[in-house]
């Protein structure tokens, strides 16, 4: 037999106190904003035949600090009490996978 009161339970509106951090929603943003400098400076060397020259690297090296800035700040936003994590914690994995490629194709040019 089904219980009437069990469904009912269900669709009861839930409010919490949570909200969404502003350091988690700024990280997120870094996080576009880096990803965007990052094929901007792809495109522009591609364009150039792999020669960007200085235009690239600047933007390569801003996309950078901006990722690490984005991780700090989703870091700082995962730490505060009574949040909800969605944003911060998308911003720490984008930002840090972007700060993991920017360290390889440091070392990869590095080598060469």
């Amino acid at each position: 037999m089904r219980k009437r009161g069990h469904k009912r339970e269900k669709r009861e509106l839930r409010l919490t106190d949570k909200r969404h951090p502003p350091l988690g929603i700024a990280s997120f943003v870094l996080s576009i904003i880096s990803f965007i400098l990052f094929a901007a400076a792809c495109i522009m060397s591609g364009w150039n035949g792999g020669n960007g020259g200085l235009n690239v690297g600047i933007t390569g090296i801003l996309s950078f600090f901006v990722s690490v800035a984005g991780f700090i700040m989703a870091w700082l936003g995962l730490h505060q009490e009574n949040i909800r994590p969605l944003f911060p914690a998308i911003g720490s994995v984008v930002n840090g996978l972007l700060v993991i490629l920017y360290m390889i194709l440091y070392i990869l040019g590095a080598a060469t």
